[in-house]
């Protein structure tokens, strides 16, 4: 059997409504996930995303709170498009 992807968990925690956003405002977010064996508190803050699992770099747990507060820089690694820009 195929080892799930971080990000393909990523999906799944958001389509089994796993994730609950608690606060999000412009550079600050914190939200809990329900992983498959704990919950843990994911933020971010100061330019930078937190998880309280044992992983260490990206996780499905940052990356489900990611794709929905932020979606155009965790999805695509792009910028964010300035408020007010046409594009």
């Amino acid at each position: 059997m195929n080892k799930e992807s971080v990000t393909d968990k990523a999906h799944r925690y958001l389509t089994e409504g796993r994730v609950v956003v608690s606060f999000a405002a412009p550079g600050v977010v914190n939200a809990t996930v329900r992983g498959d064996a704990d919950i843990h508190e994911v933020t971010y803050e100061r330019g930078g995303w937190h998880c309280t699992c044992p992983a260490r770099g990206r996780c499905a747990h940052l990356l489900a709170v990611g794709l929905i507060t932020a979606p155009t820089t965790v999805r695509y690694g792009q910028q964010r498009v300035p408020a007010g820009s046409t594009w």
